[in-house]
């Protein structure tokens, strides 16, 4: 009572003062808020960024950039696996996040049986006689599905997902080249002018290459799972086709 009292026998001029005052303390208090806001969400973003390694930023990681292989288990395999992280900044041995997904929610499931087309390309190309080719397609698939099993089981830097990954480098590289070198002995050049190379053989290899780069884009949760598992179907599809037309050469 005795502040009210005192609040009306200021003057008009010193009451008009204190609630100014109190408005002013009142919008310092609110920017300060909304400065503590934007600085957590700008926190956010920027760890979110950081988070989702993706082909476009390979290198914004320290840790990734001066990693050190030589306790991963690599054995012989080091300085391969040394050279490739190097090489890349740390993103060619880095992979996806599929958190919150295992190897054993729907999700996760569904994208390990993509890898089963290449086994089933693979035994129809060696059915049809080709058994080189069909033997490494079938190889390729099965070493893919050991590195997304491994991926998805262990989650995020974990050495025994690397060395999946450095093996799945190595079988599908070798059936990537061995069926460029079948393009290559029915003359690429050549049978794209005449049209020898089916076009729905360039259309699904196009296609597949496309998805291959937008998983690595989008390296992260559902997104690398739709895209990369467009990719196992593409490719495999690819490499049947493949094989079936340097078989119609021969």
């Amino acid at each position: 009572q005795h502040r009210i009292a005192y609040a009306y026998h200021l003057p008009p001029s010193n009451r008009l003062q204190s609630r100014h005052s109190r408005t002013a303390n009142r919008y310092v208090q609110l920017q300060l808020v909304n400065n503590k806001e934007s600085n957590k969400c700008t926190t956010t973003t920027s760890l979110n960024v950081k988070d989702k390694k993706g082909i476009f930023f390979p290198s914004t990681d320290e840790e990734l950039t001066t990693r050190d292989l030589s306790s991963d288990g690599f054995g012989m395999l080091l300085p391969i696996a040394q050279t490739i992280d190097d090489a890349t900044g740390g993103w060619g041995l880095s992979y996806a996040d599929l958190s919150p997904e295992t190897e054993t929610t729907p999700a996760g499931v569904a994208f390990l049986f993509t890898n089963i087309l290449y086994g089933v390309a693979g035994l129809l190309l060696t059915l049809r006689g080709d058994i080189i080719f069909g033997t490494l397609v079938e190889t390729a698939g099965l070493v893919s599905y050991i590195y997304h099993y491994s991926q998805l089981k262990f989650g995020p830097d974990r050495p025994e997902v690397r060395l999946a990954l450095l093996g799945d480098y190595f079988t599908a590289g070798t059936a990537l080249l061995t069926g460029f070198a079948y393009l290559g002995s029915v003359g690429v050049g050549n049978s794209l002018v005449d049209g020898a190379i089916p076009l729905d053989l360039l259309l699904v290899a196009g296609g597949s290459i496309g998805c291959l780069c937008l998983s690595w884009v989008w390296e992260f949760g559902v997104a690398y799972l739709v895209w990369h598992s467009l990719w196992h179907i593409g490719s495999a599809y690819t490499a049947f086709l493949v094989g079936n037309l340097h078989a119609l050469a021969a």
